[in-house]
């Protein structure tokens, strides 16, 4: 059982840092290998034990005259390895020895969404028997169902750990592809589970025992301590359970309600002719519904396949709404494959596809009870 985490200072890490400047190796690779010696070495000779946690990386990167995305990207490499653990509102701790074992249940995490992933995409490769080509980090996030930046994380780690590599191809475009595949079966990542999925568990369990339909939420700032992990988890799982129907979001002192709960989530949902009201959903969604076809009739009008739309900062001046609104409604419409948003300096907005002819504006606000019609219609 680990009794305490000492807290290390710049003091204890080692006077003798790296050569940056003259060395071949990326400078994040070279402070993995510096913090794993000395981890190992400190271990050993009882300088330092498990459990204890390292100094802020502010700290590391200011000893080492380096950037903090650099010491990050080391610590990361590092935790790859089992030797070091970060834990929620704690720090990064010392976990394993040189064979890469965990001393104890206490310092182990949850996967990141990284993890996962990284988990997802070996799953991906393994049952399409792919062994080429991968598709685009966007492309592969609608397939996966991890955001579009997280997938790039995860490909940019499997490059590190070289399982995948960067190619030109004929185009002179960057291709992805598989350089290994993975050994083990699939069913071994796709268990994998992250700790936002961990916490949309808690959460649903937390509004189950304790609040009711129409409850407003506590803060994120309450639930980050109440559920014991960071205000950004318990954001992610709130947006999880705001795509499942059981939270709906409003703006200023409204906040966060329960509109369904997480039980009748799993169970079948009713069709609208069910009620005589629309459900909570299409009521709220509406604006941005709106605004997402006012956008298609723009394209159709002004647009053609290939071109950039305007940022985020004019269409809302144009539609008159705010810039999360835009979001919303662009987001759906590149689900719906009618535009792509790509990054860079070259990035943007761009239509891929023009809407039909036949899609008009959709006014979601009321569903009728068919025996609510019969009974009123005269």
């Amino acid at each position: 059982m680990i009794e305490k985490n000492n807290k290390l200072t710049v003091n204890d890490l080692p006077k003798i840092i790296p050569d940056f400047k003259s060395s071949k190796i990326p400078k994040d690779k070279l402070t993995e290998k510096w913090l794993t010696d000395w981890i190992i070495d400190a271990l050993n000779e009882d300088k330092i034990a498990i459990g204890d946690i390292l100094p802020r990386k502010e700290l590391i990167a200011k000893h080492l005259g380096i950037s903090i995305g650099t010491v990050q990207n080391a610590i990361r490499y590092t935790e790859d390895k089992g030797i070091l653990q970060s834990r929620q509102k704690t720090g990064t701790l010392i976990a394993g020895t040189k064979d890469y074992t965990f001393a104890t249940d206490e310092v182990k995490k949850q996967n990141s969404k990284r993890d996962v992933a990284v988990s997802k995409i070996k799953k991906y490769i393994l049952d399409n028997g792919i062994n080429s080509v991968l598709p685009s980090a966007l492309t592969l996030s609608k397939k996966i169902k991890v955001s579009a930046n997280t997938v790039r994380l995860a490909y940019l780690y499997l490059c590190d750990i070289g399982f995948l590599e960067y190619s030109a191809g004929k185009s002179g475009k960057k291709m992805l592809r598989v350089v290994s595949l993975p050994e083990k079966p699939y069913e071994y990542f796709s268990t994998t589970v992250s700790l936002v999925d961990t916490t949309v568990k808690q959460l649903s369990e937390y509004i189950t025992n304790n609040l009711s339909i129409g409850d407003k939420l506590q803060s994120r700032a309450e639930l980050s301590k109440i559920l014991k992990v960071s205000i950004k988890t318990v954001h992610d799982a709130v947006c999880i359970l705001e795509e499942k129907g059981i939270l709906l979001s409003k703006r200023g002192k409204y906040g966060t309600i329960i509109i369904k709960m997480p039980q009748e989530a799993e169970q079948f949902e009713p069709m609208k002719e069910g009620s005589i009201f629309a459900n909570a959903d299409d009521a709220a969604f509406y604006r941005w519904e709106k605004i997402e076809n006012e956008i298609k009739k723009l394209i159709k009008k002004e647009f053609k396949i290939g071109m950039k739309l305007p940022s985020l900062a004019f269409l809302a001046s144009r539609f008159n709404v705010s810039t999360n609104t835009i979001r919303r409604s662009l987001k759906k419409l590149n689900e719906q494959g009618l535009i792509d948003s790509q990054r860079g300096r070259y990035g943007g907005t761009f239509i891929i596809d023009t809407p039909n002819e036949n899609q008009g504006t959709v006014y979601e606000w009321i569903a009728v009870n068919s025996d609510f019609i019969e009974l009123n219609k005269n």
